[in-house]
């Protein structure tokens, strides 16, 4: 008479073991960095940050992609495909999104 019983106890665990499952939690936390986007560069033209190659500045046209930076003082170049300044500027960013206008 015991073994009807078996599979209902086994069940019965089983759902026991599955309700038990704590609450899941996602913590999202905004990245508040600073950000640079450029506007009016000519194609060829190439993005340098504190000295650094970054490439097309208008791949960082601000729609929706920007150039994110750490906070701080950062010395914005901007050269054209016939390797003239653009835009040769110092600039200080703390936790905003900044539109440089290349001329």
């Amino acid at each position: 008479m015991r073994l009807p019983f078996v599979p209902v106890v086994l069940a019965l665990l089983f759902a026991a073991a599955a309700a038990c499952a704590g609450p899941q939690t996602t913590v999202r936390t905004p990245d508040t960095r600073p950000a640079l986007a450029f506007e009016g560069a000519p194609p060829g033209s190439m993005l340098y940050v504190d000295g650094l190659p970054i490439g097309d500045p208008n791949a960082y046209d601000g729609q929706p992609q920007f150039l994110v930076v750490e906070p701080g003082t950062h010395f914005v170049l901007v050269s054209g495909p016939d390797g003239s300044t653009l835009l040769d500027e110092k600039v200080y960013l703390e936790s905003e999104h900044r539109t440089l206008k290349v001329h």
